[in-house]
């Protein structure tokens, strides 16, 4: 295990520090070729209003027709017959049920073995599902509404970003990927998935754009819907030394270059004020700001080093008593790691250190969980790895839509086994 790991810390090491170098080639240090070899030549594409609105009702329309499949598909095949009025009830599995119930009892009343354990879920999503039931008496269902149309604002400023960046053919090609991922079904349910590909996509649209306020209040709300959403700022962070390159000059001019990148600091940390929000949640509740720390202990989660994960996945991939678990969860994630690594090796020289640095960190963190039972949806939200993908697909529509294909299907397996009680959550 040993030997193992030190490999993986020096493929770690190797990997981030060429990216490193390379974002500060982007910076303005004279460095030798691959790090300071140029971007390849893009022209984006500026939409409007009546492109954002297509995109948004082709994604609320595409989760409605996912909700009603689901149901059908669900009756097909188990033979239940709970209707299209059974939808609510259908999606209430795994973590779906603690989000209805701190929605309805709050953090403070929803107890368990004496103690207030779903601390260790961020408060943003169940604060917005607690204002849209105001409306829709239905929990379940209000959770859902909020998730539909979280994921068809995103998919807005996703589609913004891509199309901005690299035109608007990769646009609806990474949406088409987006969308068709085999995990991409929990964009749908009563979870974080969609207000978090929500509040990721539009930081990233506006850090890209230098708008560095509304930036930040994105990012707010991202720390406050997951723990990486304080990502953002390392995102932010890179993305001001590539505008202002302040290796690029000297003297004087270096050091205005550095006052003006330290003007924007307040700004670039905003997100922090996500997390001090849940922090004060945890004092609130128990009287300790981080209790979620050991809340999460009581569901076998912490910080482990990403080969001692990529280990034990390995090994329940091939000896797990379960053989349907083996499939639905280990064999899944034990795959995906080398998926999203060879995309992360294809990408690092073609897109801008904001994207590549941030796709890395999110990669890595997603894979250093002491007990990883959900890669699959926390990747759905690995944002810049779509575009990545699209890119590698560019001028080949028939791979495209094979793999789209082959996605969907799996989708639709998972999503199956999901709503079964299968080890997909």
């Amino acid at each position: 295990m040993l030997f193992w790991n030190l490999i993986g810390t020096a493929a770690f090491l190797a990997a981030f520090g060429g990216l490193v170098l390379r974002w500060l080639a982007q910076g303005g240090l004279g460095l030798p070729s691959p790090f300071s070899d140029p971007l390849p030549e893009r022209r984006g594409e500026l939409s409007g209003p009546e492109t954002w609105i297509k995109v948004f009702a082709a994604a609320l329309l595409f989760r409605v027709a996912v909700g009603v499949g689901s149901v059908v598909l669900y009756d097909l095949l188990s033979g239940a017959g709970i209707g299209i009025e059974g939808l609510p009830q259908l999606w209430q599995r795994w973590d779906a049920p603690h989000y209805i119930h701190l929605v309805e009892l709050g953090y403070g009343g929803y107890i368990e073995d004496g103690r207030p354990l779903f601390l260790v879920f961020y408060p943003l999503y169940v604060w917005l599902t607690r204002g849209v039931a105001v409306l829709i008496p239905d929990t379940a269902l209000a959770g859902m509404a909020v998730s539909w149309i979280c994921f068809a604002w995103g998919s807005v400023y996703f589609y913004r970003l891509v199309a901005e960046e690299y035109g608007g053919g990769a646009a609806r090609r990474s949406l088409l990927l987006l969308w068709a991922f085999p995990f991409s079904f929990f964009f749908g349910g009563i979870m974080t998935e969609s207000l978090f590909l929500l509040t990721t996509a539009a930081g990233l649209y506006h850090i890209r754009r230098h708008q560095w306020g509304r930036a930040a209040a994105w990012g707010i709300l991202a720390a406050m819907t997951r723990m990486q959403g304080v990502l953002l700022i390392g995102a932010a962070c890179a993305e001001l030394w590539c505008e202002v390159k302040p290796l690029a000059v000297k003297g004087r001019e270096r050091k205005q270059a550095f006052w003006s990148m330290g003007r924007k600091v307040p700004m670039l940390v905003a997100p922090v004020l996500g997390s001090g929000v849940y922090f004060a949640l945890n004092y609130r509740v128990t009287g300790d700001p981080f209790a979620f720390a050991e809340m999460q202990q009581h569901w076998s989660q912490g910080f482990q080093w990403f080969p001692e994960v990529l280990g034990y996945l390995a090994k329940n991939a091939l000896t797990w008593p379960k053989v349907s678990t083996r499939w639905e969860m280990w064999i899944p994630e034990l795959l995906l790691f080398p998926i999203f690594g060879w995309l992360l090796w294809k990408s690092w020289k073609k897109h801008r250190s904001m994207f590549t640095l941030y796709a890395f960190v999110y990669f890595l963190l997603t894979h250093c969980l002491s007990w990883l039972l959900s890669a699959g949806r926390y990747l759905s939200c690995a944002v810049p790895c779509f575009f990545f993908a699209a890119e590698e697909l560019e001028g080949k529509p028939g791979r495209t839509a094979a793999l789209a294909a082959v996605m969907g299907l799996l989708q639709c397996v998972f999503c199956y086994r999901y709503l079964c009680w299968g080890q997909v959550m």
